[in-house]
């Protein structure tokens, strides 16, 4: 039996973003610290541990999938082309 007032993920987010509207200083420094960490665990068990925690909400969504992969199990991947950025 299906849940009608289930959404997919993607919508989800887009109305929590709706609802809490991030401040830019909060987005910056959200991102500084998930570059840190990246750039830290990206190919070490904690990476491995942090892309298993995350993997369910990013499944069947690419390239969101691919660079979720590429950052915590790849580090050498890392510097990536553009075209796997495009949709």
């Amino acid at each position: 039996m299906e849940d009608k007032h289930l959404k997919p993920l993607d919508h989800q987010l887009e109305d929590e973003a709706e609802v809490r509207s991030m401040d830019p200083r909060e987005i910056e420094v959200r991102l500084a610290i998930a570059d840190y960490v990246i750039r830290r665990v990206g190919g070490t068990p904690a990476g491995s541990e942090i892309f298993d925690a995350l993997i369910k909400r990013f499944e069947n969504r690419y390239p969101q999938h691919k660079l979720l992969a590429h950052f915590l199990t790849s580090p050498e991947h890392l510097e990536m082309d553009a075209d796997d950025l495009e949709d």
